[in-house]
């Protein structure tokens, strides 16, 4: 069970695993999910870092990358490379990734593909803060213990 819990994440391809330790008292709905498969584009990025090693290390900038879309792998398409990672929407998303090399550093603008909708104040994904039940309802407790 160590070993296992070790790896925390296991990259299945397109899928990821995420371990855990389960308590005795497990409740699905209190758990939280933070973490979202997106598609994540790598922009105006050059051709000679598009082999999949450098794509991976870059992606893991933003998160955990599990797949390179086709058109990025036979180099079809070259405004941007595209690539499939596991974001934790519960930390900040970045906007662009620095990369360094020796004697030269360039930055590159990340773009997320339809992130779901994530909810700060309950660490939730599916809806916003505005939209947020539970702010809602100690919204509506709040005024009925002030009145």
């Amino acid at each position: 069970m160590r070993m296992v819990l070790a790896q925390g994440v296991i990259n299945l391809k397109p899928c990821i695993i995420r371990f855990s330790c389960r308590s005795s008292d497990l409740n699905t709905q209190s758990q939280l999910q933070t973490h979202a498969q997106i598609w994540v584009r790598l922009m105006q990025l050059p051709q000679e870092y598009w082999r999949e090693k450098t794509l991976f290390e870059i992606a893991y900038g933003v998160g955990t990358p599990s797949i390179i879309d086709k058109a990025t792998q036979s180099r079809l398409f070259g405004i941007y490379a595209r690539i499939l990672v596991d974001v934790d929407m519960s930390s900040k998303l970045f906007d662009s990734v620095i990369l360094e090399r020796e004697g030269y550093a360039f930055t590159v603008e990340v773009q997320y593909e339809r992130h779901p909708l994530f909810c700060c104040h309950d660490k939730f994904i599916g809806h916003t803060v505005q939209q947020c039940n539970k702010l809602v309802t100690s919204n509506v407790q709040d005024k009925r213990n002030m009145e």
